[in-house]
């Protein structure tokens, strides 16, 4: 009998919640299954170098400003003209662009093939964790710059504005799966600051092994 009063009080109180939190529910419910079908556009990235003030002076020339060849989705930031040559090992990768604009430290990102054609072992990291990471000489018209622990091959990242981690109910630096053409990708960052933009990044290598190209759709599972 008190289990059957118990079970009846619960039934009240769920059915008075429900009654009075009905539009909450709802809309509630109707996020998280929204976000299930939100689709994050591709972006397939290639080798590429970003450069300090210091080492943009020792390869293009004192106070060299680098020149817009296309903006890129992220906030403020594009493909520059200007390229650099890497070295190592007696092997050069030629005309490796510069994405702008400069930062405060010296980040070279490789594909897995560059890293096997350099015999080098760069890390799988997110942008900026450098720590232990490669080093590598950049050649340019007017110098070179030994870019000390500077190279990496870029881990998968989804960049989110904070408007979209709260879309998403996602936080920054959080690892997530994706689907895409029937592939699911694991440990995907969340990347998250001021000039983010909702895209995934993917390296050129791992897009071309799933077929993936710039432009297709990915969506977290």
């Amino acid at each position: 009998m008190h289990y059957n009063l118990l079970g009846n009080n619960m039934q009240v109180y769920f059915n008075f919640f429900f009654k009075n939190n009905k539009k909450r529910f709802i809309i509630n419910l109707g996020k998280t299954l929204g976000r299930r079908n939100i689709m994050i556009k591709v972006g397939v990235s290639n080798h590429h170098v970003h450069l300090t003030r210091e080492a943009c002076d020792v390869l293009f020339g004192k106070d060299y400003k680098l020149t817009v060849k296309r903006p890129l989705l992220q906030k403020g930031q594009y493909a520059a003209n200007e390229t650099v040559d890497i070295i190592k090992n007696d092997k050069v990768l030629e005309h490796i662009r510069v994405v702008g604009p400069l930062r405060n430290y010296t980040q070279v990102e490789l594909l897995d093939s560059d890293a096997e054609y350099l015999e080098i072992k760069p890390p799988v990291r997110k942008s900026g964790d450098l720590d232990g990471s490669e080093t590598v000489l950049l050649r340019g018209p007017n110098g070179t710059y030994e870019a000390k622990e500077s190279t990496i091959v870029s881990n998968t990242h989804i960049h989110m504005s904070s408007e979209d981690l709260i879309t998403f109910n996602k936080t920054k630096d959080e690892l997530v799966n994706v689907e895409c053409n029937g592939n699911t990708i694991e440990n995907v960052q969340i990347k998250s600051d001021d000039t983010c933009v909702l895209e995934m990044h993917i390296n050129k290598d791992l897009a071309e092994e799933l077929n993936i190209e710039t432009g297709d759709e990915v969506k977290i599972c």
